[in-house]
């Protein structure tokens, strides 16, 4: 026989054993009865350690531990999510102690201070983005996975999520631990227009979509024979809400306007206007000093300042309450967060503003069940909550809450959604008390999607970092301290001083934001100095609270590579400034 004979055969053997194994891992996944799926229902009949379905054109297929991801016996850790909460969770937890899947629509991290640099060309895109794996490098291995999907509900009582990804396919993911990290979203305040017409400022694309916008409106206004009023509108940039992040989008805004844009563009460089919109303070959360300091650096660049509270939004302009109208040719929506329809949609005790009800120890917590009503939720042994009800707390049995976090005080879309939401509704929602609250089993909430029952953090990048360590240090204390004879308890069981759990406590590292140029704002304080009117600490203003800004959030990117892109982006943007191009 010759060799290309043997070769021949040997391709046909190799061929034959393959389909057969694969046939029968199919007809195993079909017809296994640890991890069936009821159709009619839409939901599996019993839990497995991880469990995803998905559609063919002519059938159904059922991936089962048995086949990916591989299945190591350890407990597996599913993270809902990639942001700031998430990303320091998975970059501290011990990958040899758990398998871990990380389930959410986006595959990076964001660096969000550093969005409103990207608005303009200062940054690329891709230098404020970090993927998921490099984050945790374990995730590139086979026991571990990214799924890129939206999670659509949770199954307590069967440790089962369901998720749904970007293309329409339904699938569940069983869980031993489970951490709720869904952040937040842009905040309306019920305002109509906003979303239709109006620019967030959350992700990537939301910097992408702003730089295309702003580039092709200065592109437009040099067309010929255009009228002068719309010419005037097309140059003007409207940036809604006076916080950090809208203060440092008007900052880089005018260094564009009055470094690049002249040489460019002189005329409509010129004509171009920024203008700010704030209900109540500049910066309301930083000291006098400061707030003055940033107001008259913005000023002094050409940015109008306007005090006024928007009625709504139309294509082109938007009406303030006093009945002033604003052209524009681009809005920038900043007014702060609320929760998400995923976070109202859970069956779990919510805070009077939307967001997700936690314990001490991040732990997320849901009411007893009453009577007549159906749960699935079950918190220390009893079922607890309804499936998609917002349980809100009684106001005489809570602890005061800052003013910060006041509905009818915090920013907008969180106490219009938490206004909106089931729990406004006394005849068909279920009143109780904070004493009555049990964890949930396994599941943790972290972030901006969550605040704890009696002193509420802010929604801030580093609040939500610190309960990423502080839970992954708990976790994998558990994991190295649980004795197989202990089974599965609900709360974490890592160790602090003495061998007991000890609860979350946040430090506050103080609030920066740049102005324009070489100019930021810098505030140290203490444990509470991020609320309003509480007492500040050290303020510093100027060129060296700008290298500091710089120096922090440089020193603070995941990645070597991350911090050597967005140096080479500074230096680039220093030495022949920003590109104009749009694409």
């Amino acid at each position: 026989m010759s060799r290309l004979q043997r070769g021949y055969s040997l391709l046909k053997l190799a061929r034959g054993l393959v389909n057969k194994q694969h046939g029968c891992l199919l007809s195993s996944a079909e017809c296994s009865t640890s991890s069936t799926w009821t159709a009619a229902a839409g939901a599996p009949t019993h839990r497995s350690s991880l469990l995803l379905s998905r559609a063919t054109h002519t059938d159904k297929t059922v991936y089962t531990p048995e086949s990916l991801p591989l299945d190591t016996g350890r407990q597996r850790l599913v993270v809902l999510g990639t942001g700031w909460a998430a990303a320091r969770l998975l970059r501290d937890i011990d990958p040899r102690l758990y398998d871990i899947t990380v389930v959410s629509p986006r595959n990076h991290m964001v660096f969000t201070p550093l969005l409103a640099s990207t608005t303009v060309g200062t940054l690329e895109a891709r230098s404020v983005a970090l993927h998921i794996t490099s984050i945790q490098k374990a995730l590139q291995q086979p026991q571990n996975q990214y799924v890129q999907a939206e999670a659509t509900a949770i199954f307590p009582d069967r440790q089962l999520i369901e998720a749904r990804s970007v293309d329409g396919v339904k699938f569940y993911i069983g869980y031993n631990k489970l951490a709720i990290c869904t952040g937040s979203s842009g905040s309306t305040f019920g305002i109509p227009g906003v979303e239709q017409h109006a620019h967030f400022l959350r992700d990537v694309r939301h910097a992408e979509a702003i730089r295309s916008q702003l580039i092709e409106n200065i592109a437009l206004a040099g067309v010929p024979g255009r009228p002068v009023d719309d010419y005037n509108r097309l140059l003007h940039v409207v940036i809604v809400g006076g916080g950090p992040t809208g203060v440092e989008v008007a900052g880089e805004l005018s260094n564009l306007i009055n470094r690049d844009l002249k040489h460019v563009y002189p005329d409509r460089a010129k004509a171009m206007r920024v203008t700010v919109v704030e209900a109540k303070e500049l910066l309301g959360t930083f000291d006098g000093s400061l707030r003055e300091y940033a107001a008259r650096k913005l000023v002094a660049q050409g940015v109008k300042l306007r005090k006024g509270v928007v009625k709504h939004v139309e294509p082109g302009c938007l009406t303030l309450t006093d009945g002033t109208v604003i052209p524009f040719g681009l809005c920038i929506w900043s007014t702060g967060v609320g929760p998400t329809p995923f976070t109202l949609s859970l069956p779990f005790a919510k805070t009077k503003v939307g967001r997700i009800a936690v314990d001490g120890y991040m732990r997320v917590l849901a009411p007893p069940l009453q009577q007549g009503q159906a749960g699935h939720v079950r918190g220390e042994g009893e079922a607890v909550g309804v499936t998609g009800q917002v349980t809100p707390l009684t106001k005489e049995h809570s602890t005061e809450v800052s003013d910060l976090f006041d509905p009818a005080k915090a920013s907008g879309a969180a106490a219009a959604a938490a206004a909106q939401s089931p729990s406004s509704s006394s005849s068909s929602t279920t009143t109780t008390t904070i004493a009555n609250l049990r964890p949930v089993p396994h599941i943790y909430a972290l972030g901006d999607c969550c605040a704890t029952t009696d002193s509420p953090l802010p929604p801030l990048a580093q609040v939500a970092e610190q309960q990423g360590k502080y839970l992954a240090s708990v976790l994998n204390a558990e994991a190295r301290n649980l004795n197989p004879t202990q089974g599965e308890g609900g709360g974490a069981q890592g160790s602090g001083s003495g061998g007991e759990l000890q609860p979350f406590k946040y430090r506050h590292l103080g609030s920066m934001a740049t102005v324009g140029g070489t100019s930021a704002i810098l505030q140290l304080g203490g444990a509470n100095s991020f609320k309003i009117g509480a007492q500040r600490g050290l303020s510093i203003a100027g060129f060296l609270s700008w290298v500091a800004w710089r120096s922090a959030y440089l020193t603070r990117l995941g990645t070597i590579r991350a911090r050597m892109q967005v140096a080479f982006d500074w230096t680039i943007t220093l030495l022949f400034g920003r590109d104009l191009s749009r694409w």
